[in-house]
């Protein structure tokens, strides 16, 4: 992990183009009248101007909620997977990650993920990320945050190594403790 004091929770913010992302590009037609009045309820208008960044804490409420609305037939943890997918998609379409993935698909996957914790700092305030080579396609990423949204954080990173170039990847958590969590990161040579 970098060195630095850590930000509180209360003061964790994630940036207007994870939003963006997800909400204009990757559900696009998929904002139900019901998802919208549940997501102004939690704070988020989607109706308006987004705002440069939200509490993380509203974020993750919010991803809840657009999980359950938008899949509402499915166990829980396919639906994370499945609002990753869309996610990975639709911030691809902003103007910041149209830039960042043209980068990632001409790094390859080895050097994409080489790269996840810079990526993954410029999405909000408090990320820091340390990363350990286990083997040319294995990788362990440990982040000083816990999601509560089960498979949203793997099925992310799986989709990123995907856009690098990665066969089958998989990401796995090996383990939440003290408010971080550690994933492994794996995939197959093209």
């Amino acid at each position: 992990m970098k060195p630095g004091k850590p930000v509180p929770l209360e003061e964790r913010l994630v940036y207007i183009q994870v939003v963006e992302g997800l909400l204009q590009h990757g559900l696009r037609g998929r904002l139900s009248p019901r998802l919208r009045l549940r997501l102004r309820q939690a704070g988020l208008d989607v109706d308006r101007p987004l705002l440069p960044a939200y509490p993380v804490t509203q974020w993750a409420h919010c991803l809840r909620i657009i999980a359950e609305e938008t899949w509402p037939s499915v166990p829980l943890e396919q639906a994370f997977r499945n609002l990753a997918s869309a996610h990975v998609e639709g911030y691809g379409q902003t103007l910041i990650g149209r830039a960042v993935y043209g980068v990632m698909r001409l790094l390859g996957p080895r050097r994409l993920v080489q790269r996840l914790p810079q990526t993954l700092r410029a999405t909000d305030n408090y990320t820091e990320a340390l990363l350990t080579e286990r083997g040319p396609t294995t990788y362990e990423l440990r982040l000083n945050s816990a999601l509560d949204c089960p498979g949203y954080a793997e099925a992310l990173f799986e989709g990123l190594v995907r856009m690098g170039g990665g066969e089958s990847p998989r990401a796995t958590t090996l383990s939440v403790e003290d408010g971080h969590t550690t994933y492994l990161l794996t995939w197959t040579e093209r």
